[in-house]
């Protein structure tokens, strides 16, 4: 439902609202975290959806009780026309309604082409903006207990641990960003919207909801649906469980490796390499990724990589250096320890989706585009009338995300057309490209960590264009401004 928001008389229905609600429905670590700060500056972030319009009236109604003083922001992503532009109306009619300062954020045009996860990431580079402008101690979001299985199905699919699986999390802390806060974890969908139809209180639909060519659409319609039926029981309340339960396991390993390594917390400039590999597997891998993330270069480390870092370590080889963007990651057999690479640029690890554009640091971009082939499109492909030097199609790798990075040594990769895989460094070598190219090559992988192209090479053998190949995906390797 969606009545706009000068009909409606917003202080009596957020005042009903805190009656059918009270601040004890809000999830118990977050109000934990309010009343540890202490009247804290809140940023609720609004779309104009269901939960977070609940989430900022049940807030409101609670503010005193909780010594909340609370701003509102919304960003208008663009996405969808003009009901974006109705979306951001309807959240600035509420804000003023209920005499809340307000931050509107909005896509610039000249922002690369993108998709719902590029969608994500900008509305949370503005919020977090916002929120250190503001003075605001958190950011507070809407999800609530239906989004967590959501989250863990597809989290699953990629292959994460009981960090990952233990999102989203209540309260989740970040280096240098205001944390963010998850107050309606315990709530399910269904009573949200319930209660604000109970009172009177409007929302706004997104109609994009209902596709269920997206991941997380087709999961919550037809996937979720599908396996409470073959159980016979709500998958829902279990997934939430299952998430507070990783959530203390992850807590509980966290504090063990701080004990047993605190200098690989501390961004030590070199680790003792006997003391990191007599930890068991789990803590070890939590230790390395600590020292990294100290570094900066956790978030361009890729799962595979340190799958490999770990593997070298213990298999006891007694030298190596392994490439880390601007970085090498060396180790004898008594140390650890961080060298600069001597390299101009260095490709940030970003993963993107399908029909996504990527712009790297080099002045090239990355075009991804969807292909439904007909039998010409599919003929000119078979026929090899593809560059390889800037031009990749293949078939769809069956990924909602994939990964793009630079080369790390290690790296394998079988071309199409190939006798068979070997490491991407030779394949560097065979074409004779010099080592600071190497690196500003970008390499485009599965979340495995499967290479599936790099420019100058064809695709995958394993994603080839077959006879009966309908859809399809082409990356396109071009300058952003040429000459």
């Amino acid at each position: 439902m969606c009545a706009p928001p000068a009909e409606l008389d917003w202080p009596r229905l957020v005042a009903e609202l805190g009656e059918r609600f009270d601040a004890d429905c809000i999830e118990p670590s977050v109000r934990a975290h309010l009343a540890a700060a202490g009247s804290p500056h809140l940023l609720v972030a609004c779309s104009g959806g269901a939960d977070s319009v609940f989430l900022l009236c049940l807030l409101l109604a609670h503010r005193a009780e909780l010594g909340l003083q609370l701003r509102v922001a919304h960003y208008n992503h663009r996405w969808r026309g003009a009901a974006s532009d109705r979306d951001a109306a309807y959240v600035q009619g509420m804000a003023a309604a209920l005499g809340l300062a307000l931050d509107l954020g909005r896509r610039a045009d000249n922002e690369a082409a993108f998709t719902e996860t590029a969608a994500r990431s900008l509305r949370l580079e503005f919020l977090r903006q916002a929120a250190r402008q503001a003075g605001c101690a958190a950011i507070a979001f809407g999800h609530q207990l239906d989004d967590i299985l959501e989250t863990q199905l597809q989290r699953l699919a990629r292959g994460v641990g009981s960090d990952g699986l233990a999102a989203p999390r209540p309260v989740a802390m970040f280096p240098g960003q205001p944390p963010h806060l998850r107050p309606l974890l315990n709530l399910r969908a269904g009573d949200i919207r319930m209660a604000l139809n109970a009172v009177g209180i409007s929302w706004r639909e997104d109609v994009s909801n209902d596709d269920t060519r997206i991941a997380r659409n087709a999961l919550r319609h037809e996937v979720i649906p599908d396996l409470h039926q073959a159980l016979d029981r709500d998958p829902a309340p279990g997934a939430a469980r299952s998430r507070q339960l990783l959530e203390e396991d992850a807590a509980a390993l966290d504090l063990l490796a701080r004990e047993r390594l605190p200098e690989a917390f501390a961004g030590a400039a070199q680790l003792p390499r006997p003391a990191l590999c007599a930890l068991p597997r789990a803590l070890m891998r939590r230790a390395l990724a600590a020292w990294l993330s100290c570094s900066g270069l956790l978030e361009g480390f890729s799962a595979a990589a340190l799958d490999r870092l770990i593997a070298d370590l213990r298999r006891g080889r007694e030298r190596s250096r392994m490439s880390a963007g601007l970085q090498l990651i060396c180790f004898d057999r008594q140390q650890l320890w961080l060298e600069a690479e001597e390299l101009t640029t260095a490709l940030q690890h970003v993963q993107f989706e399908p029909g996504e554009t990527v712009i790297l640091a080099t002045g090239h971009v990355i075009d991804s585009e969807l292909l439904t082939l007909d039998a010409a499109t599919r003929q000119s492909i078979l026929a090899g009338q593809v560059d390889p030097a800037n031009e990749a199609v293949f078939e769809l790798p069956g990924e909602e995300l994939l990964d793009l990075r630079s080369w790390q040594p290690g790296d394998r990769f079988h071309p199409l057309g190939a006798p068979g895989s070997k490491k991407l460094q030779d394949w560097f070598i065979d074409r004779r490209i010099p080592r600071k190219e190497r690196k500003l090559l970008p390499v485009v992988t599965k979340s495995s960590g499967e290479v599936i192209w790099v420019p100058g090479f064809p695709p995958a053998e394993r994603l080839k264009i077959k006879a009966d190949t309908k859809q399809a995906l082409r990356l396109t390797y071009r300058l952003r401004n040429p000459p």
